[in-house]
């Protein structure tokens, strides 16, 4: 039974560092290291409650504490936009605006499509409710 478990832990060690190699998201990477001491505590016999105990503290802790830290320093090829940042502003109609069809406002001098559920005429102040691509999801002000 001790030998199982050994090929166990280090089946699963190879298998998080090839995960992670692929992915490269930081998951499967604190999955291998804690995977480590259950390994080790394999070998030397330690019962299996130990083991799976160690390896979930470990890799719990892992994942929860260091994990967003990593994402931060080591994800630096994301490309970072404010388009979200427009959500809840103010903008003016431009193009008259029809029940599911494009319409166009304009918001910080600069024009973008927009669709609503409803009619909204050209000159009326529009609040914006999320961004679907390159479109304003927008209501009327009332």
């Amino acid at each position: 039974m001790i030998e199982i478990l050994i090929w166990f832990w280090l089946g699963l060690f190879l298998l998080a560092v090839i995960f992670e190699a692929a992915t490269v998201d930081f998951v499967a990477i604190w999955f291998a290291v804690g995977s480590v001491p259950a390994f080790i505590l394999a070998i030397v016999g330690a019962p299996i409650w130990l083991q799976v105990s160690t390896f979930l503290v470990i890799t719990i802790v892992l994942i929860s504490f260091t994990r967003p830290y990593m994402l931060k320093y080591f994800k630096t090829n994301q490309i970072k936009t404010n388009a979200q940042s427009v959500i809840g502003k103010t903008a003016t109609v431009s193009m008259v605006i029809l029940p599911n069809e494009i319409g166009a406002v304009k918001l910080r001098g600069q024009e973008w499509s927009a669709i609503a559920s409803s009619k909204i005429e050209v000159g009326t102040e529009v609040r914006i409710l999320e961004i679907e691509g390159v479109k304003l999801i927008v209501e009327a002000i009332k």
